[in-house]
């Protein structure tokens, strides 16, 4: 008996720690489902074939906010684009979000409540963090916790995932 507990137990803790594993570069992108401010829903069925640029985030979180004006500016410089996806999911509810917008205009598409789909991506929950995903489905940029994000870094790592 004492054998069969402590199988179950490796296995547990092997399941548990298999579940916790970050994602790496080339990895392919987890299914997602995200409700947007607009009302749409957003799926990973709708990325297909475009760029996606994630920023997951919260409203009270300080550098979350700090980076919104150059995220807009690099919005507008790919505006023409129609292989491109900005989406910004947010752990916040709604109303609180869309009370930020109004001081703070953020040209992504916004998701709230979207702590399922941060808690795929971005598994060591530290905000904000950002993935690209390319057209093939795959993590091609991450940079969750390091702290290492600058617009340009996210910019050049956008242009490779287009070619």
């Amino acid at each position: 008996m004492a054998k069969k507990i402590f199988v179950f137990l490796i296995f547990t803790i092997h399941f548990s720690a298999v579940s916790q594993q970050f994602f790496k570069i080339n990895d392919t992108a987890p299914d997602f489902n995200l409700w947007l401010t607009d009302g749409t829903k957003l799926t990973n069925k709708d990325t297909k074939g475009k760029v996606v640029v994630f920023k997951f985030w919260f409203t009270s979180c300080m550098p979350c906010l700090t980076d919104i004006p150059k995220l807009n500016n690099l919005v507008q410089e790919f505006k023409k684009r129609d292989d491109i996806l900005f989406i910004a999911p947010a752990l916040d509810r709604k109303p609180v979000i869309e009370k930020l917008l109004k001081v703070h205009p953020f040209l992504f598409k916004i998701a709230y409540s979207a702590m399922d789909v941060s808690q795929k991506f971005n598994k060591q929950q530290v905000y904000p963090s950002y993935f690209i995903i390319n057209k093939k489905g795959k993590i091609s940029y991450i940079d969750s916790g390091s702290k290492k994000s600058e617009i340009k870094d996210l910019k050049n790592a956008l242009l490779t995932a287009l070619k």
